[in-house]
């Protein structure tokens, strides 16, 4: 703006100073006209005034210069004008007398000289000499009352006095020309700079929407149009504004609600390209930051994915499949491929397919540990129960009769309907820790005291098995939390009888400690044992129902199997976790965190 407005004031001056030229140059020529006709007009009065004075003489008394021709000479020195020259020939062209200006006859001899013209009309021209000095000459024959030739008149007048006052003008038309000139530019300058502010402060708040930046407002600068037109700009500008924040936090909701989603979520466009992808669909696939607008074909590494996709373009229609990945781990995802066609009136892009993943691996592992459950289950019950029957058999068959062989199989009848008993019990304290619909009677527990009473209460089991028992309090003082203290107590006992259980035959060592981290408000509960230790390969699964990794040692020692189970569900159940570490042949070492103060964390 500010170059079209220096460009217009540069040819509104520039045009003005030409046209001031031109009318000063005119001007000057009118002037010149004008003052020739002056100056003709001057020197016919002069002309008129001596032929009007010599009516009355006769050639004689101009050759014998009477009193009359003097009186006529006066008369004339009277109306000549002081810088032209008046000459009087006679017949043979000889000057007679002359007046007036005396350097004109230094200067112009060749002009006094000349012989008069044998014309009797008066006449009116310029005469240029060599030295370029111009003058006026008004020349005539004088004759009297009677018409008889007196003289020839020469009246001449130099032009120097036109030319100065036709510079003088000439000078003063460029002075004034030059001035009203830079008048005129200081003025169309501050003129277009109070019009062009106000459109370069539009043309700034523009661009600024145009980058949607809503911040910028037009300010009031006094020129009405321009004003008005910079009130409807300021509220376009808070329009936008408003309608760019509501655009801007629904892209956030909408963002939000896309990376918070479990289903995992690919947009890509007609050419192929990625547009959207959430954050699922990150961690399902296993991408790297840079995908979008990437092809799928470059980016997704899975075959049986990438065909369903361009199965999805090709037939144009929606497409499901289950696909198992094993990129870093396995994963089983339900895909659907939907495909959006252009002609979608609430469309303005291009057709889009649109993959939805949905990570089911927990589900089909579920719904394995459901069927091992129902599996493990029967076959759990299934034992005792044909156990019984087979003893019972066996009784009616005859071996009732036989007191010694009826003893022995009714205490074999009541070691297994005991231990479906508590396979029983197990199977409800599990459903019901899992469902966590128990009562809980949380109170102030002594760690120490309860450990010390199960401790009493195992010892003579560990006698048996040739296991000592060795309990450490770590915190040097007694470690009290708040919970149920039956709870803790199954925790415990589950995890001593099972180190004393899967210790070494010939005996070994059960190290039971606790201890106290008030700063983070946690107990820290250890049970270790050198026994025989659990393989790397079963860890991850010795928490599962009925899971042995010593399937027959478990069954010998009357377990159900769903120990390890209700203890992980039972610390989960207090807000605390549960950790083991174990080398085969080396021993186990269960390590469990409970709050102290469980109410405090609700709080």
């Amino acid at each position: 703006m500010k170059r079209l407005t220096l460009g217009l004031t540069a040819i509104f001056s520039i045009l003005f100073l030409t046209l001031s030229l031109i009318f000063s140059l005119n001007a000057n020529t009118l002037v010149q006209t004008s003052m020739e006709d002056q100056t003709k007009t001057f020197m016919e009065e002069t002309a008129h005034t001596l032929e009007k004075a010599c009516q009355n003489l006769t050639s004689e008394d101009l050759a014998n210069e009477t009193e009359n021709w003097r009186v006529v000479r006066q008369e004339l020195l009277s109306v000549s004008h002081s810088v032209e020259k008046v000459s009087v020939y006679n017949k043979e062209g000889k000057e007679i007398c002359h007046l007036g200006n005396d350097r004109l006859k230094s200067e112009n001899p060749g002009v006094v000289s000349s012989s008069p013209d044998s014309s009797n009309d008066f006449q009116f021209k310029r005469l240029d000499r060599p030295d370029h000095e111009a003058f006026y000459e008004y020349s005539g024959n004088l004759t009297n009352q009677q018409g008889d030739f007196l003289a020839y008149i020469r009246i001449v007048r130099p032009t120097t006095d036109i030319a100065d006052s036709r510079l003088r003008l000439f000078r003063f038309s460029i002075l004034g020309s030059l001035m009203m000139t830079v008048l005129l530019y200081v003025a169309l300058r501050i003129y277009f700079r109070q019009i062009s502010q106000p459109i370069d402060s539009l043309s700034q708040l523009v661009g600024k929407l145009n980058k949607h930046d809503y911040s910028l407002r037009y300010d009031q600068l006094g020129v009405e149009e321009l004003d008005a037109l910079g009130d409807r700009v300021n509220r376009l500008a808070d329009n936008l504004s408003q309608q760019g924040s509501q655009i801007s936090m629904q892209e956030e909701r909408l963002k939000l609600l896309m990376n918070y989603l479990v289903v995992g979520i690919l947009m890509m466009d007609k050419d192929h390209q990625i547009k959207v992808v959430n954050r699922a669909a990150y961690r399902i696939l296993n991408l790297n930051d840079k995908v979008l607008n990437h092809t799928y074909e470059e980016i997704l590494k899975d075959q049986e994915l990438k065909e369903m996709i361009a199965k999805g373009y090709k037939k144009k229609k929606n497409t499901k499949s289950e696909i198992t990945f094993h990129s870093t781990k396995k994963r089983i995802v339900d895909v659907n491929v939907l495909y959006v066609p252009q002609n979608r009136e609430e469309l303005s892009f291009g057709e889009q397919v649109i993959v939805l993943l949905y990570d089911i691996t927990e589900i089909r592992h579920l719904e394995e540990v459901r069927s091992e459950f129902v599996a493990n289950a029967s076959h759990e019950l299934k034992t005792p129960i044909t156990v019984i029957k087979g003893f019972t058999e066996t009784l009616l068959d005859g071996a009732l009769e036989d007191p010694v062989s009826a003893r022995y199989f009714v205490g074999l009848m009541d070691k297994e309907s005991n231990r479906l008993g508590q396979l029983i019990n197990d199977t409800l304290d599990l459903a019901r820790i899992e469902q966590d619909k128990r009562e809980h009677r949380i109170e102030n527990v002594c760690l120490d005291e309860l450990i010390e009473e199960i401790l009493i209460q195992l010892r003579q089991k560990a006698q048996k098995r040739h296991v000592q028992l060795h309990f450490e309090n770590l915190f040097s003082k007694p470690i009290d939390l708040i919970s149920e203290p039956s709870r803790i107590k199954q925790i415990m006992l589950n995890l001593i009888i099972n180190a004393i259980e899967y210790n070494h035959p010939q005996g070994g060592d059960v190290w039971i400690s606790i201890d106290s981290q008030p700063k983070s408000g946690l107990v820290i509960i250890k049970v270790k044992d050198n026994g025989i230790g659990i393989p790397k390969k079963d860890l991850p699964r010795i928490f599962e129902r009925f899971y042995r990794v010593d399937k027959a040692r478990s069954k010998a020692s009357g377990g159900t199997g769903l120990g390890l189970s209700i203890v992980r569900n039972l610390v989960k159940s207090m807000d605390g976790h549960i950790l083991v570490e174990s080398k085969w042949q080396e021993g186990t070492c269960f390590t469990v965190y409970l709050p102290s103060d469980p109410r405090g964390e609700e709080d």
